[in-house]
């Protein structure tokens, strides 16, 4: 058995149940990851359990210390018995000695001696089919049949995780935290107000058990929030006081240094260039801040990613440098000298990105446009902060080039705070700060700001002057759009109606007719609220010039205009089935603002046919997703607001106040598009469920995972996957939330319908 170390072994279930496995089926595995990660302290508990189970002899052989490769042979014989005293060549010495014993060696630390250790292996493994090995490095050995065991850094929770509530009452990292501070100080405590902090602290660490392990030492001077503060100098605040066996294990910048020192001068540049990154990024950004070219690139990339330094998601193409290399790497730049043209080339690709964008919004791309995005979430504002500093202009225009971004997919809140900060700059040209304020005025207005839009307008207009003719007739076709937008939201139907017009005019005049389509289904809620008739009529040719661009949320919020129509005029199947239609037109696009809409008329459908929980279920999706938007639909129109309150009350009066509220609660936990399917899923009696299958839903209602609902049903967990695979068939439904909201407005209180 390897000696391990006496403090607490915290964690790391699924990886040693995992590594278990992996031990079974392969007789070379690798386990690889950045440094501090907790490869060597795995893979000894691993293998000490391996031991045992498989009656297999087990030998630990510490390379970090060897700089020689040609000695790595000779280490691995004297860790043998009798090994240091032996004059043989150490292969032979090793492959006699282990010639008829069942072996696991664990050779740690490979990484500086990877091609010395990937031959010496290869020779042993055919030597000795007996042996299997085990070893730690952040980089694969590239040997025949090696299985890599990527070790990831130790769970941490997010506050945004949806799971958290039903989830332990801490992570892994904080876990190991607490532990290592009791060590230090057994009269450590972690109060219920300091763990969410404790939490921040872990994720700022990145989950690494050495950087969570150094800090968990500072605990015995700072309080977890104070140590949280000055994580900005981690470097030099994260040093080991113990007497650790390995020196360059005593502080997170050893370990980090020596990562960089295996790297070649091309590697440790692109180290320092991905660095600028605020988040994730892919292989075209990655390019573009490096200044290379791609093959090259992929080269190096590849490299980094080989020796843990960079982590892949090749499904989504996708690559992230954790914070503590991402930190380094920034530091190292900036002392050579580099960090500038990294943050200026980086400024300039997601520059071109939003200008791309948005002139090629109204198409076939927009679900591709708004996922990029999103993704690029964390660059767009790193890149947003480098223009406010450098150039007024610059800044303003990237502003609005990201206003669907902004208004569609679902960053109102951040649109309006950036809206704010680029609108306050000095010196800014009318031709950059005009159009940033007709953006500013669309979020304004989507949050029931009608003063502060009224106000944005009315400088806008007063800048109209200052641009070149051919700029300022497009600028008035989208001034006058949130003209009758604001008037709209203000009930004012007879303006709102003049001003739609007039902009719908205007583009197909200047031939643009794309820009006369968010007038058009607008045009149609302005002629509802007037009553006129054939409302429907403009959403209807904005519907049918949509789907020949491939303008999938225009074509979207226009069935959604058409359904409201069906739905003033009584008909109340055909209004159901077109927001449905807009609904699913949504899948990809998810702008909270129009998947409100939907819901809100769905519930509207609902409650005129007869209200059920379903409806209640309906109207509390709508309110929570207006609630992340900082929205509602009172901002939409007194008419708006009237139908939304005569629903509500409608549903309270059949289902009383307390059901309505617990079934609004169940609505809140589903996205729009799971609540639409949920509304449209047979309520009654039971939709053919088993009573099996009813047991089953019910253990998922009550918050339960499939092992644990097995566990109570007495089944395996496999039967328990597949009757929740035929209940999702069943019903109709995507999630697990689904069918939850469904037995609470079903089963919980009608289990005599199960069969």
């Amino acid at each position: 058995m390897i000696t391990e170390p006496r403090s607490e072994f915290v964690g790391r279930r699924r990886e040693l149940d995992a590594l278990a496995e992996t031990l079974e089926r392969s007789r070379l595995v690798t386990l690889t990851g950045i440094g501090g990660v907790g490869k060597t302290r795995l893979a000894v508990r691993a293998a000490n359990a391996y031991a045992p189970r498989t009656s297999t002899g087990v030998v630990f052989v510490p390379l970090d210390r060897v700089s020689d490769a040609r000695l790595v042979a000779e280490a691995i014989a004297q860790a043998l018995p009798f090994g240091e005293l032996t004059t043989r060549d150490p292969l032979e010495y090793i492959v006699d000695t282990l010639a008829d014993e069942r072996t696991l060696i664990v050779l740690d630390n490979c990484e500086h001696l990877i091609d010395a250790v990937a031959s010496i292996v290869d020779e042993l493994l055919d030597a000795l089919p007996l042996l299997t090995v085990m070893a730690t490095s952040r980089r694969r050995l590239d040997v025949d049949g090696e299985q890599v065991f990527p070790v990831p850094p130790l769970t941490t929770r997010s506050p945004e995780d949806p799971t958290v509530a039903a989830g332990p009452a801490e992570s892994e990292a904080v876990t190991l935290l607490v532990a290592r501070a009791r060590a230090a100080d057994a009269g450590f405590t972690l109060s219920d107000a300091d763990r969410p902090v404790a939490e921040q602290l872990c994720r700022s660490l990145d989950g690494l058990p050495l950087a969570i392990e150094l800090a968990a030492a500072r605990l015995r001077t700072l309080s977890v929030i104070e140590l949280t503060r000055r994580l900005s100098q981690r470097f030099t605040l994260l040093r080991g006081g113990g007497r650790a066996p390995v020196s360059r294990q005593r502080t997170l910048r050893a370990v980090v240094d020596w990562s960089h020192e295996l790297c070649t001068p091309v590697e440790r540049d692109l180290w320092a260039a991905l660095s600028v990154f605020a988040g994730s990024f892919d292989l075209a950004a990655a390019v573009a801040v490096s200044g290379g070219d791609e093959a090259d690139t992929v080269d190096t990339l590849d490299a980094l990613i080989a020796q843990s330094l960079v982590e892949a998601d090749r499904d989504a193409g996708r690559f992230h440098l954790l914070e503590t290399i991402r930190g380094y790497g920034r530091d190292r730049a900036e002392e050579s000298g580099s960090r500038t043209l990294h943050v200026r080339r980086h400024l300039d690709h997601f520059r071109g990105l939003a200008r791309l964008a948005s002139r090629h919004w109204h198409g076939p791309a927009q679900r591709r446009i708004l996922s990029g995005q999103r993704a690029d979430r964390a660059e767009l504002d790193a890149a947003l902060r480098t223009a406010i500093a450098l150039d007024a202009d610059v800044a303003l225009d990237l502003f609005r080039d990201l206003r669907y971004h902004w208004a569609v997919g679902g960053f109102l809140p951040e649109g309006r705070r950036w809206a704010r900060r680029v609108l306050a700059l000095p010196g800014a040209s009318p031709a950059s700060r005009g159009p940033a304020l007709l953006v500013a005025a669309w979020l304004s207005v989507l949050q029931g700001s009608l003063v502060e839009t009224q106000a944005q307008l009315d400088e806008a207009w007063s800048l109209r002057a200052a641009l070149p003719p051919e700029s300022a007739e497009l600028y008035e076709v989208e001034w006058r759009r949130w003209c009758g937008t604001r008037a709209l939201f203000a009930g004012d139907g007879e303006r709102a109606r003049a001003e739609f017009t007039r902009s719908i005019e205007l583009a197909r005049a200047l031939d643009h007719p794309e820009e006369a389509l968010m007038a058009q289904f607008q045009l149609t809620v302005a002629l509802l609220q007037l009553d006129s008739p054939d409302a429907a009529l403009p959403a209807g040719e904005g519907l049918r010039y949509a789907e020949g661009i491939g303008d999938r949320w225009l074509r979207s919020m226009s069935l959604w205009a058409i359904a409201l129509a069906l739905y003033a005029d009584g008909e109340l199947d055909e209004a159901e089935a077109r927001a449905r239609e807009a609904l699913e037109m949504e899948e990809g696009i998810d702008d909270p603002v129009g998947d409100c809409l939907v819901l809100e008329l769905l519930s509207w459908i609902d409650a005129d046919r007869s209200p059920t929980e379903r409806t209640a279920v309906l109207l509390g999706a709508a309110r929570s997703w207006w609630r992340r938007i900082d929205s509602g639909i009172e901002v939409h129109g007194p008419h708006m607001a009237a139908r939304h309150d005569r629903c509500v009350a409608t549903v309270r009066r059949r289902l009383g106040d307390d059901t309505f509220q617990r079934m609004s609660a169940v609505g809140e936990r589903l996205t729009p598009t799971e609540a639409a399917a949920f509304a449209g899923a047979p309520g009654r009696p039971s939709a053919g469920l088993s009573a099996r299958e009813g047991e089953v839903a019910a253990g998922i209602h009550q918050g339960l995972s499939n092992r644990e609902i097995a566990a109570n049903l007495v089944l395996s967990v496999r039967t328990v996957d597949t009757h929740v695979q035929r209940i999702l068939a069943k019903l109709g439904f995507t999630s697990r939330a689904q069918i939850a909201a469904w037995y609470q407005s079903t089963l919980a209180v009608r289990p005599e319908h199960i069969r």
